[in-house]
């Protein structure tokens, strides 16, 4: 294994940690209160799951081929999608919501000035500095990540049925 093929995992302090829960508490709740994320999103949301989510698509999807329709489908998975989510873009997302000055604040001085590297099996990577990215492994990264793709439905006539860091889009062929 390379170390250079290998994705970081944020590993942050328990004060960190805490901060962490705080904020990415009082923000799903702003965000699930006001309606803010998309109710089609699975994944990184309590109550939602990926499973439930691909038992979704397979109903929708087999309901068509039981009316004799066909259906058109694309399976996207977001390859190093954290790793490529627009600090600025987020953070204008973020305070799109109505959350406090405080959190958009909080949500970026978490985001500002990290840096990463990985070691496998001893071996150390040089640290790299991260300027565009949603740090994985910790508690507030898969939230920020769906704050960032959240209107990802907006401007289509398809399905779309985003969990975690994938998304099936489809939708039948009406000849």
């Amino acid at each position: 294994m390379v170390v250079g093929n290998c994705i970081p995992t944020s590993l942050n302090s328990m004060a960190c940690k805490q901060m962490e829960h705080v904020t990415a508490g009082y923000l799903r709740q702003v965000l699930e209160i006001r309606g803010w994320l998309y109710e089609g999103q699975d994944g990184f949301r309590p109550r939602y799951s990926c499973k439930s989510q691909a038992v979704t698509v397979c109903q929708d999807i087999g309901g068509s081929l039981d009316e004799g329709v066909r259906t058109d489908a694309i399976i996207i998975d977001f390859s190093k999608a954290f790793d490529l989510v627009p600090r600025d873009r987020l953070l204008t997302k973020i305070a799109a919501t109505g959350v406090g000055l405080r959190v958009v604040v909080r949500v970026k001085e978490f985001l500002l000035g990290r840096s990463q590297r990985v070691t496998v099996d001893g071996q150390l990577s040089e640290e790299v500095r991260a300027t565009s990215e949603v740090p994985q492994g910790s508690v507030l990264g898969p939230l920020l990540f769906l704050a960032s793709v959240n209107d990802i439905w907006r401007n289509t006539e398809s399905n779309i049925r985003p969990f975690a860091d994938d998304c099936a889009i489809y939708r039948k062929i009406m000849d």
